[in-house]
């Protein structure tokens, strides 16, 4: 992190600046010109779904308590009211990786079709971002499923350096490689 106002400070007695440095952004994307999906009918009874997607995020240290209160508070809900072929599998601290730049949490959900994926999204979209977030309004606040997925997303930290990953899965079996 940059302390601006040191800079400042070095400058202003005529020490020299440190040399910016540049570091390569290395972005992975799987395509379908690697697998395709041949079927996302029933999965098989050894896999999470037809289709997983894993959120890998970071949640700001001053935000973390409201987060576990909201996970004890609201995961049954988050469970219970998703779209036909969506299941949400849960929200995870990740205590061992190899990689800290993928985020310190983890939620997984798992489809049925890709067209749930849309069903997802679709509910979310239409849903309105909860004004209070604070632990009094969720003991009060009667939320719909996609403000409850909204206020899950709001918790990851947007910081630019903050960790953060998306991976979408499939069974190996159902892939056309």
């Amino acid at each position: 992190m940059t302390d601006h106002l040191a800079q400042a400070e070095a400058l202003a007695r005529g020490k020299p600046l440190d040399t910016p440095r540049v570091a390569p952004l290395v972005s992975v994307v799987r395509s379908g010109e690697q697998f395709l999906i041949i079927g996302t009918g029933d999965a098989p009874p050894v896999t999470l779904g037809a289709l997983v997607m894993e959120w890998g995020y970071e949640v700001a240290p001053a935000r973390r308590a409201l987060f576990q209160t909201f996970l004890a508070t609201f995961e049954t809900e988050l469970q219970a009211g998703c779209p036909d072929g969506v299941v949400y599998r849960g929200t995870y601290a990740v205590f061992q990786q190899s990689e800290r730049s993928l985020g310190s949490f983890r939620t997984i959900w798992s489809f049925s079709r890709l067209v749930d994926l849309q069903a997802m999204t679709d509910a979310v979209a239409a849903a309105t971002m909860p004004a209070d977030l604070s632990e009094a309004a969720m003991a009060a606040e009667d939320w719909n499923w996609g403000q409850l997925v909204k206020v899950l997303m709001d918790f990851r930290d947007t910081d630019y350096a903050a960790g953060r990953s998306q991976v979408m899965l499939q069974p190996a079996a159902a892939t056309l490689f």
